[in-house]
Formats: C-alpha cells, structure tokens, sequence
C-alpha cells in the first residue's frame, strides 16, 4: 500500500508534524511518503492519502485548491486531514471556528480521521508584518505541538489504513 502525506506548510511547524507523522506510521508498520503539496503531480499514484497544512489568515489555501484540483482522484483514497493553527490554543470558540475552516478546504470528502493541532509561532522565521500581526492580535508565541496528542490521532489512522 502507498501512502501519502501531503501537506502545506507557512513556516515549517507543519512541515514538522507531516514528518512525525510518517515517523509515527513507520513505528505501526506503515511506509508513507511526505511531499509538500505544490510538489505532488499524481495524487492517484498513492493508494491513501492524507493531507494536512495550517491554518493561515483563516484560510488553507493550498489544501483546499489542491482537494479541489484533484476531486476524482482523491475520492476514496483520503484517509485522514488535519489542520495546525494556534486557534487550537485558544478557546472553544475559536477552536469551533478553525475546525470549519478545515472542513471546508476539503469539502466535499470527510475523511474517518481530523486532526486539529496547535502550532508552533517562531517570529525569526516570519516577515516584518507578520511579527508586527502577532503583535496586534497579540497571538501566542512558543511551541504548542502537543506530540503525544498528535500520536495518539497517528495511532488511530494506522488502525484505519490496516483496516
């Protein structure tokens, strides 16, 4: 079986979980791939995907023109989505809020499997105007990746693909 892990990424934290994750799925016996999104031709290559990028200005641009590029193939090969965005740190409104923006960058699949992760902010790896964002919104900084969390999913979309 050839799986794939697609992702988009902004300033690598997503890049870094699309990572672990087919580190993870190894540890379950499960060879994936990772390949960041704009590099993936032939999706229909993979017998499962799973796609995943970060939430970014409110929008997964890049999930959803690829979901939407390549609706027919997608289509019964999508295992599993998530999402990282620092509304995952926050409160159950916003939370609420960034798991929509999730379903609909997929739209129309809904996959046995979402993932909805903090982020990780690194203002050295952002531009003048995002860090001046940060601070206006005053959007926490640190690394909130919760590792055990995201293993847990992991250990949930290798049941689905062993089936």
């Amino acid at each position: 079986m050839r799986v794939l892990i697609a992702y988009a990424t902004h300033a690598g934290s997503t890049a870094e979980i699309a990572t672990f994750i087919a580190s993870e799925l190894k540890n379950h016996g499960i060879s994936a791939e990772v390949k960041e999104i704009r590099e993936v031709i032939d999706p229909g290559e993979y017998d499962r995907l799973i796609i995943g990028g970060p939430i970014y200005v409110g929008r997964m641009k890049e999930v959803e023109e690829f979901c939407k590029q390549h609706q027919a193939t997608i289509k019964g090969r999508l295992i599993g989505a998530f999402t990282v965005g620092m509304a995952f740190t926050g409160d159950e409104v916003k939370q609420a809020e960034a798991r929509q923006v999730l379903d609909t960058a997929i739209a129309p699949f809904s996959p046995g499997r979402l993932g909805y992760f903090a982020g990780k902010t690194d203002p050295s790896r952002l531009s003048f105007f995002e860090r001046t964002a940060l601070k206006v919104v005053k959007a926490p900084i640190g690394d909130f990746r919760d590792w055990n969390a995201i293993r847990t999913w992991i250990t949930g979309v290798a049941d689905d693909l062993r089936g």
